[in-house]
């Protein structure tokens, strides 16, 4: 990444900074997907001066970003679309259409680029990955920013709400919990429900609300067991 004063300007503007920034990744399916789109939430690693994302084997995003070279990081403090985005497939309907961006190429060619955005979101920044460093159960790959779009202009920032970060935490640790089957991760996670319900706007209830059905739904596969 080019750490100029206006890029590192631009970014703190739309909400990204150093350490992990939390947004929601959005990228290109393959031709063979029933949806043309993916969205995740995914945190934007910024460290030592480099921008990263770590992406663990067998995800859709992975799957994507190994293929594709761009993807948005869509902002929002939409509590409901980050707890259904973090379980479940978003509808077709969610999505903007594809977003055609034309860029100086090395040899001063144009190329079209499509990728995805949110129609919730309120702003987004194209990225693209500029290298790949794969392990054996993950990839490293480094971005770099590209272009930057508002979409809702009366939200110049956002605002720290309690309620709602405590669902960003909630579904964290309810995907740890699916993975683990940790107890430890169910009380954090009901930890974090007290605080919405003292904190939380009726939107950051209502997030949580797809979190405590996920959970329902994994204990009742244990059940099952």
């Amino acid at each position: 990444m080019e750490e100029t004063a206006e890029n590192l300007k631009q970014l703190a503007k739309f909400g990204i900074s150093e350490g992990i920034s939390e947004i929601i990744l959005t990228t290109r399916n393959d031709s063979a997907a029933e949806t043309k789109a993916n969205a995740a939430p995914f945190g934007i690693i910024w460290k030592n001066n480099k921008m990263f994302l770590r992406l663990f084997k067998g995800s859709k995003t992975y799957e994507n970003l190994m293929r594709e070279d761009y993807f948005a990081a869509n902002m929002t403090d939409d509590a409901v679309l980050y707890a259904k985005s973090t379980f479940y497939d978003l509808e077709a309907e969610e999505f903007d259409d594809v977003l055609h961006i034309t860029e100086i190429g090395n040899e001063n060619t144009k190329i079209s680029i499509s990728v995805p955005v949110l129609k919730k979101a309120d702003r987004f920044v194209l990225f693209k990955c500029v290298s790949r460093l794969e392990a054996s159960d993950s990839v490293i790959i480094d971005i770099e920013p590209i272009e930057y779009f508002v979409l809702n202009a009366e939200k110049e920032g956002f605002v720290f709400n309690r309620g709602f970060h405590s669902v960003i935490e909630a579904c964290i640790h309810l995907t740890r919990y699916e993975l683990t089957k940790g107890p430890t991760h169910v009380d954090l996670i009901r930890h974090h429900q007290k605080i919405i319900q003292r904190c939380g706007r009726k939107n950051d209830k209502a997030g949580f609300s797809i979190v405590r059905r996920k959970l329902m739904e994994i204990e009742a596969g244990e059940d099952k067991l």
